[in-house]
């Protein structure tokens, strides 16, 4: 097993017509799975047993802002479902895939836009933090 960097690592997210679009200037990204448990104990027994619950995925994503991919009121730009400004946030499921590496080793699922924050400073970059909730399970593929 290899020990992987996050240098070369890619975030992918569906357009309007369903195409997976390469979110260009990306920082970092993360992802966060859990799972509910339920509690099965009955009376007579000294420990707590629980089984397995729903599952579910949410994530960030901290992306330079970039005008080619957010879209202007007239329509122009690549990914224009993740622009709250133009179609409210968690308007619908779209599908994203998040590289850790290349082409190699991917997480993908649907997932919903929850939030979207821009910041802006003098001395810095306009950056934006884009937050989603998934939507189904997250798959992961290792090559």
């Amino acid at each position: 097993m290899a020990i992987l960097t996050g240098n070369n690592g890619v975030v992918k997210v569906a357009d309007a017509d369903g195409t997976l679009t390469s979110l260009a200037a990306v920082r970092s990204f993360s992802i966060e799975m859990s799972s509910d448990t339920i509690e099965t104990t009955t009376m007579g027994t000294d420990a707590r047993t629980y089984v397995k619950g729903l599952s579910s995925f949410s994530g960030t994503a901290e992306i330079y802002w970039d005008d080619a991919e957010f879209p202007t009121a007239d329509g122009s730009g690549e990914l224009a479902g993740i622009n709250p400004t133009l179609e409210p946030v968690g308007h619908a499921a779209y599908a994203i895939e998040l590289y850790l590496n290349d082409t190699a080793n991917k997480f993908s699922g649907n997932i919903i836009i929850t939030g979207s924050t821009v910041n802006s400073s003098m001395d810095g970059m306009v950056e934006a933090s884009i937050s989603f909730q998934g939507s189904g399970q997250l798959a992961y593929a290792a090559s």
